[in-house]
C-alpha cells in the first residue's frame, strides 16, 4: 500500500466514523427522552430464555439442513429418473414458495395433525420439533443446490481417476470430490447459514417460543420501542457474526492449501 492509499484510507475511515457517530448521536438524543432501560432488565430472563431458543433451533436446523442438503444433490445425481425428478420438483416447490407459507401449511395442515398429539404425550415440545423440521427441509432445498452445483463444476477426469484407482462411489465423493466442491461453495454455504439463523424468527408464527417472539412480546407488554430493538438486533448478530467469521478463516485457509 502507497502512502497515498494510506492517506485516503485514514480520510476515508474518518469520515465513516464521524458520519455514524453523528447519525447514533442524533438518533438517541431523540430517543433518549422516551427510553427506559430497566424495561429490558426487568425482561431480562424472558429474553434470554428465547435467545437460547434461538440458538438451539439454529444448531439443529444446520445439521438438519446439511441432512437433507446432501439427500436432496445426491437425490438429484441419482441413476434412477423418477428419483431425480422428484427431487428437481420438490425443489422447485421450494424456491417458488415462501417460507412463510411452508411453515404455516407444514404445521397446520400436516405435520401438527399427525404428530402434536404423540410428540406432546411424550413431553416433547410439537411446534419447536416441527418448526426445526420445517426449516431444516425449507434450507435443505437451497443447501442441495449449492451442493450439486460444487460437485457438477469439478472436471470429469478427477471422476475418471478416482474410480480408475479403484475407490467405491462413497470414497471418490469424501476423498475426490466434496473436498474440492466445498472450497468453491463455501461463500454461498455461509451465506444460507445465515439466512438460516435470521429465518428462524418465523417460526413465531407458529407459536415457537423463540427470540424474535419473546421479544415482541416484550415490546407488546411494556410499550418499550429501543430497549427492544437493539438487544434483538445484537443478539441475531452474536449468532450470525461467527458464522461470517468462521467462512471467511475456513476460505483463507482452503486458499493457502490450494
Amino acid at each position: 500500500m502507497t502512502r497515498r492509499q494510506l492517506i485516503a484510507n485514514v480520510f476515508v475511515a474518518l469520515a465513516l466514523v464521524a458520519l455514524a457517530g453523528w447519525l447514533f448521536t442524533a438518533a438517541f438524543a431523540m430517543l433518549g427522552t422516551r427510553t427506559d432501560w430497566s424495561k429490558a432488565w426487568e425482561y431480562r430472563e424472558t429474553l434470554w430464555r428465547g435467545w437460547l431458543v434461538t440458538l438451539q433451533i439454529s444448531l439443529a436446523a444446520l445439521l438438519g439442513s446439511i441432512f437433507f442438503g446432501l439427500l436432496f444433490m445426491l437425490g438429484q445425481r441419482s441413476p434412477l429418473v423418477v428419483v431425480r425428478w422428484t427431487c428437481r420438483a420438490f425443489l422447485e416447490f421450494v424456491r417458488d414458495t415462501p417460507l412463510l407459507v411452508h411453515l404455516l401449511f407444514g404445521y397446520f395442515v400436516i405435520f401438527a395433525p399427525l404428530i402434536s398429539r404423540p410428540l406432546g404425550e411424550q413431553g416433547f415440545d410439537d411446534k419447536l420439533i416441527i418448526g426445526v423440521l420445517l426449516l431444516s427441509v425449507f434450507e435443505g432445498a437451497y443447501l442441495g443446490e449449492i451442493l450439486r452445483g460444487g460437485v457438477e463444476s469439478i472436471p470429469r477426469t478427477q471422476w475418471e481417476s478416482a474410480r480408475a484407482v479403484g475407490f467405491s462411489p462413497f470414497q471418490v465423493y469424501r476423498y475426490v470430490i466434496f473436498p474440492q466442491a466445498l472450497r468453491r461453495v463455501l461463500p454461498a454455504m455461509a451465506g444460507l447459514f445465515v439466512s438460516l439463523i435470521k429465518d428462524s424468527s418465523l417460526l413465531n408464527v407458529i407459536g415457537v417460543a423463540e427470540y424474535f417472539y419473546n421479544t415482541k412480546n416484550f415490546i407488546s407488554r411494556s410499550y418499550a420501542g429501543l430497549e427492544g430493538y437493539v438487544p434483538l438486533a445484537l443478539g441475531y448478530l452474536i449468532l450470525t457474526l461467527p458464522v461470517a467469521w468462521l467462512s471467511h478463516w475456513l476460505e483463507k485457509r482452503f486458499r493457502h492449501e490450494t
